[in-house]
């Protein structure tokens, strides 16, 4: 059965940059419009960034605000209110990654895809200012998910934040299993970490902790940091501003990864690596509790019990495919030749799409 062409609209107010490390909200809009444009869907993405520091779009990108990115209160506020002025009456259906709560609304469906939530991350973070932003965030996320047609919640612990409506539903992110997929291993005993250093995710800590528990128990051992570089330490290695491939390359080449993050609203670091057939190993947030299915397809450990898991899990690589087999089988059953149906069925009802 063809695909039936639709004009569908992207609000993804981020997307990745080659000037600055963006987040995972901007790659997964950047392939969700990628993955449009190929089941031939004509895509325009609304963004606060501009076609020329967008790589490999296979899609029209307007930019709503110039400079948006200069300034925290022009990003998270100005940008968005500029986009009332947008009309997008041409548009079959409207899907929306967030910056969306001051847009007027068409007669298209309006699907709003919710990665997480602004209420979590405030009770997760320590500065006054940052944490009185995110709550006026949440405000926001409030009215956007109200005025969607339908909204999108990448998992159960998102979706008790947010008012309850029949047609709202779970739709897990995907992964791009083309690009993370099981390869060789290092030679040396690996573990990978992706994230922040002073942010939930704790990669301080990690770090502390191989430099202090791991790398003395296995002399041999590396800790790849995905991350702004921190302090030098051996078999510390800090990988600043990789590309998806490079990032891919990583994760099958690393034996664990760890994220050790206190909230993540879904964590896609966790299915990247399942995706590429390493083990992870973490503590206990909503995200990897439902990623991991409470331990099926990785370790959730105590904090106290993190390093000794590690050690162990580093030391014997061959037992890991009691997690990792069942990881990979799920992993893939999330990709994003399966999971991007959800986001235009969404929608299907009304504007008759045909997803296949």
């Amino acid at each position: 059965m063809g695909t039936t062409s639709k004009a569908i609209a992207v609000i993804a107010y981020e997307l990745p940059s080659d000037r600055e490390r963006t987040g995972g909200v901007s790659h997964f809009n950047h392939r969700l419009c990628n993955r449009l444009s190929e089941m031939g869907h004509r895509v325009t993405a609304y963004s606060v960034r501009t076609a020329e520091e967008v790589q490999n779009a296979a899609y029209r990108i307007v930019t709503v605000a110039e400079n948006a990115t200069q300034g925290r209160l022009r990003r998270y506020y100005t940008a968005p209110l500029l986009g009332r002025k947008l009309s997008f009456d041409d548009y079959d259906l409207v899907l929306s990654s967030g910056d969306d709560w001051a847009m007027r609304r068409s007669g298209a469906p309006w699907v709003r895809i919710m990665h997480g939530s602004a209420w979590r991350e405030m009770t997760h973070n320590k500065r006054a200012i940052r944490k009185a932003n995110l709550l006026l965030q949440y405000a926001l996320e409030q009215i956007s998910a109200v005025r969607s047609t339908v909204t999108l919640f990448n998992s159960r612990d998102t979706k008790r934040l947010y008012p309850k409506r029949a047609a709202d539903r779970i739709v897990h992110l995907p992964v791009d299993t083309r690009r993370f997929s099981p390869g060789p291993k290092n030679d040396a005993p690996t573990l990978l970490f992706v994230g922040g250093l002073d942010s939930r995710k704790r990669g301080r800590w990690l770090l502390e902790l191989f430099n202090e528990r791991i790398r003395p128990s296995i002399p041999s051992a590396q800790l790849w940091m995905v991350c702004e570089p921190g302090e030098e330490a051996p078999g510390v290695t800090y990988f600043r501003m990789v590309s998806q491939e490079r990032l891919a390359d990583l994760y099958r080449q690393a034996h664990v990864f760890c994220m050790p993050s206190t909230y993540e609203g879904f964590g896609i670091p966790y299915l990247e690596a399942m995706a590429s057939g390493t083990l992870v190993v973490t503590t206990p947030n909503p995200g990897a509790i439902e990623l991991l299915d409470g331990g099926q397809y990785g370790r959730i450990v105590e904090d106290g019990a993190l390093a000794d898991a590690l050690i162990e899990s580093l030391r014997e690589p061959v037992g890991h495919g009691r997690w990792t087999a069942p990881a990979l089988r799920w992993a893939r059953n999330h990709d994003w030749s399966v999971l991007v149906d959800e986001f235009l069925l969404a929608g299907a009802g009304a504007v008759g799409i045909n997803t296949r």
